[in-house]
């Protein structure tokens, strides 16, 4: 089954960061061994971007893009109309738009999210984590 990715999951996963769940690190693994699919939300690269930007981050994004983007089991998903309507139904208490567009992507796909975002969980979204 293909996923959606969050962004820490997807940085977590590149960096090897010991943050990154069992379950979590599982399903990557079987990406990257070609068994299945992660789509990352288009929003993850922005957001990516403005966190490398404020120094929350040490990454070079021109290398992560490439690498993810060279990957087959990896697949962008641009950002449309339909994912910003769906992103009405989530509620408000769900303030970052990162992760509002990110879950609308998830909810859009029909693919579980992984993330630890609880409060994405406590929507209702599918997540894996």
């Amino acid at each position: 089954m293909p996923f959606v990715t969050d962004t820490h999951s997807l940085v977590w996963h590149i960096t090897d960061n010991p943050k990154l769940s069992t379950e979590a690190r599982e399903i990557f693994q079987k990406v990257d061994n070609f068994q299945d699919y992660i789509f990352i939300p288009c929003i993850v690269f922005f957001e990516l971007l403005y966190l490398i930007e404020k120094k929350r981050i040490v990454a070079d994004f021109d290398s992560f893009l490439a690498m993810v983007s060279s990957a087959k089991n990896y697949r962008i998903e641009p950002l449309c109309l339909p994912i910003i309507e769906k992103s009405k139904r989530i509620p408000k208490r769900v303030s970052d738009p990162w992760d509002r567009l990110i879950a609308a992507t998830s909810m859009h796909l029909n693919f579980p999210l992984i993330t630890r975002d609880e409060t994405l969980r406590e929507i209702g979204l599918e997540v894996i984590w």
